[in-house]
């Protein structure tokens, strides 16, 4: 008993001489790591050399002391240190690897090579050895010899997966994009699931000099002699890639004709086409499977995105004619005929698609274009009433409630409107947007009617939630009313003229607010009547009276709300109206200089990065 006790001990004892050898050379090891971050080299190797002497298998201490010779330039210590390693193990790929790093680092590039090779004899049947050593020639630079030594290893690996990614990444880093294009392809042929890596890494270069054109003819060249579907996939991702959207499009009529995909890659490529805002292109791949895949499952819902994509391009057409740039835009119906158009494309799929659930969208979208591109609201209203009835709990049903609502502001019964909102409003599940709108609207209602107190607290409501369209104009007329709720009576007018801009009567908006701009002793509110009265210029087509006071307004020097809206509007003015790009970057970076926290920043940002330089 005595003797096993005696054991116990013994043992208890060692270990704790073990723990505490381990926390001293934890403690060495940090104090090195300290020196050789401060650049203190010569004190961490001091430091290192001890930790591997005491512990000479420990392959962290042993890295840490070559990287410092490396470090100091002591390559030679370096190559001793790597070399009695390598005798006392003699099959790490990773010793070799470091002393041909060594001698590459010393301009001894054949000595390097030599290195590397012995670490690759060490199994030359093992594509792990080449993985490790190609790693290496990667990290000194040596391209070449990497190449060679992943092509080695390819081939003895039988498996492209294992090389064909780092063999693309040398070529396309060394401007061979054939070369990389190649091995990509090779890749997926033989692993087709790894198409979406490839089109990954191959997004990431075709922007370079010469990409384009080197990666679709290996691409085309390696799918016309393979004859295999992901391949002719990522040729159309290429031609996609580089706006090339009518070789893509054939490429895809090719793969229906080749593998009767039953009109799959045309939709794909539909889809993203209408992402790309490439709505021509969108529009026939559409049309395509509608006429010739009827038992497609995606027959229906190309029908639709038929129509969707026809009306998105003419909404290009009429925002560009209609300045839609403007904060107030003219109520003026344009394209009528080609609208109707497109109402016919949508109530044809509603007509061949009976209980089809996108229906709904397509009524919904037929009522839209009534309301804001032919501005026929009686018609709009009677589709928003019948989806209200036959889809009430949709997101739909509520979006048509608060269309409905702008109707009746239009026609100036604010009452229905009021009705309407706070109908929209009643639902649990209303998205975000759509919430704040409807505040954004009631609030608003409320002020036309002189309620301002009530109108600011829901003017909050909408401010709450910064990422929603409307929260930049309800703090806007929220300040306003904040500031000068005490001059009811000059509030009162600036609400109603307020009123008259959003029911599209901008001339006599602008008479009321040109009566409180002139009014000197209003202070804020006479800077927002100005604001306004030149927003209602614009609508008119008076671009020179705007911009003269915007330009006023800016040389102030207020740092207000309405300083920073006017700088903005300024700078759009010169961008759309007077098509002076130049002096419309100006004024995006003195807004940007001057109001770093202002609501308007991002938008400023957003414009300047758009507008070309002087190169194109």
């Amino acid at each position: 008993m005595v003797g096993r006790s005696l054991l116990i001990i013994i043992v208890l004892s060692f270990a704790a001489v073990l723990k505490a050898q381990d926390a001293n050379t934890d403690v060495h090891l940090r104090l090195a790591q300290t020196y050789e971050q401060a650049g203190q080299f010569d004190k961490a190797e001091i430091i290192y050399r001890e930790l591997v002497e005491i512990q000479p298998m420990n392959n962290v201490f042993f890295e840490s002391l070559n990287k410092i010779f490396i470090s100091q330039k002591k390559y030679n210590e370096s190559i001793k240190l790597l070399l009695q390693k390598i005798n006392q193990v003699t099959n790490d790929y990773n010793l070799y690897g470091l002393l041909g790093s060594t001698y590459f680092i010393m301009d001894q590039s054949e000595k390097a090579f030599e290195s590397w090779e012995k670490g690759i004899a060490i199994n030359p049947s093992s594509y792990i050895g080449y993985r490790v050593i190609a790693n290496y020639a990667i990290e000194n630079r040596a391209y070449e010899k990497a190449i060679d030594v992943l092509k080695r290893g390819k081939k003895i690996s039988g498996d492209p997966i294992m090389f064909s990614m780092d063999l693309a990444n040398i070529y396309a880093a060394n401007f061979k994009f054939s070369d990389a294009a190649f091995e990509f392809c090779s890749l997926i042929e033989a692993h087709p699931e790894q198409v979406q890596s490839a089109k990954a890494r191959i997004s990431s270069y075709l922007n370079r000099p010469g990409a384009a054109e080197q990666t679709i003819r290996a691409v085309k060249d390696y799918s016309e002699s393979k004859s295999q579907i992901e391949l002719f996939d990522l040729l159309t991702f290429v031609y996609q890639s580089t706006d090339d959207y009518k070789d893509a499009f054939e490429n895809v009529i090719e793969i229906e004709k080749k593998y009767k995909v039953n009109g799959t890659y045309v939709f794909l490529f539909a889809q993203e086409a209408y992402r790309n805002k490439q709505y021509n292109w969108a529009s026939e791949a559409y049309n395509f499977i509608a006429k010739n895949y009827l038992n497609s499952p995606y027959y229906q819902i190309s029908k639709i995105g038929y129509a969707r994509t026809l009306e998105a391009s003419l909404d290009q057409k009429f925002s560009e004619r209609n300045d839609s740039w403007k904060p107030f835009i003219k109520h003026e119906p344009l394209f009528t005929d080609e609208y109707k158009k497109i109402i016919n494309a949508y109530e044809e799929f509603i007509i061949t698609t009976p209980g089809n659930a996108v229906n709904i969208e397509a009524l919904f979208r037929i009522a839209e274009i009534y309301r804001t591109r032919i501005f026929d609201y009686q018609k709009a209203d009677s589709l928003y009433k019948k989806l209200s009835q036959i889809s009430p709990n949709t997101n739909y049903g509520v979006q048509s409630l608060i269309a409905q609502g702008e109707i009746a502001i239009q026609r100036d019964s604010l009452d229905i409107a009021k009705v309407y909102f706070q109908k929209a409003l009643s639902f649990q599940r209303i998205d975000p947007n759509d919430l704040s709108e409807t505040n954004f609207y009631l609030a608003r209602i409320e002020s036309w009617k002189g309620n301002f107190s009530k109108s600011i607290g829901l003017f909050r409501e909408v401010s709450k939630n910064l990422s929603a369209d409307f929260a930049n104009d309800a703090i806007e007329i929220s300040s306003i009313i904040s500031t000068t709720k005490k001059d009811s009576l000059n509030l009162t007018l600036y609400a109603h003229a307020d009123l008259l801009a959003i029911q599209n009567r901008h001339k006599q908006a602008a008479i009321e607010f040109k009566t409180l701009s002139d009014r000197p002793n209003l202070f804020v509110l006479n800077d927002f009547a100005k604001i306004y009265f030149a927003e209602m210029l614009l609508a008119e087509n008076d671009l020179p009276s705007a911009i003269k006071i915007f330009e006023e307004i800016t040389k102030d020097g207020n740092n207000s709300i309405f300083g920073e809206k006017a700088i903005f509007l300024l700078a759009q003015c010169y961008q759309y109206g007077t098509k002076d790009l130049q002096k419309a970057a100006q004024i995006y970076q003195k807004l940007l200089e001057t109001f770093p926290n202002s609501l308007y920043f991002d938008r400023a940002r957003e414009a300047l990065n758009s507008l070309p330089t002087k190169n194109g």
